[in-house]
């Protein structure tokens, strides 16, 4: 993923310390913040309690992404998300794991993105 498209904007939400942590953390490139129209190809792979699992490539490329959405925004799937945050920051280091590569909005989604394992 190239870092000339990658966005810094900031990312709005409802006012409470979790979306700001979150906000800051984009901001400070802490989390990178990525297009949402630079993804095609979308399928579903799977869902959850707080949402749905989709595969996508990056631009043209045929690396396939994760992408997971969340069925509501609220302040329990803010905290989950920040919770998987700092999980995956203490394994990223080991081949097994889905590594983190940053957030995008689209299509009023908030997703996180991760690399997939084919």
């Amino acid at each position: 993923m190239s870092n000339n498209t990658e966005s810094n904007a900031l990312v709005k939400f409802t006012e409470n310390s979790n979306n700001e942590w979150i906000e800051e953390a984009i901001v400070k490139d802490y989390i990178k913040c990525y297009e949402f129209n630079y993804f095609s190809n979308f399928q579903e792979i799977g869902f959850g309690g707080f949402g749905k699992v989709f595969r996508a490539n990056w631009k043209s490329s045929h690396n396939y992404l994760a992408l997971k959405s969340f069925f509501s925004f609220n302040n329990t799937t803010i905290k989950e998300i920040i919770k998987e945050f700092k999980i995956q920051r203490e394994v990223d280091f080991h081949d097994n794991i889905i590594h983190f590569c940053g957030v995008t909005i689209g299509a009023a989604y908030f997703l996180t993105i991760h690399n997939l394992l084919i």
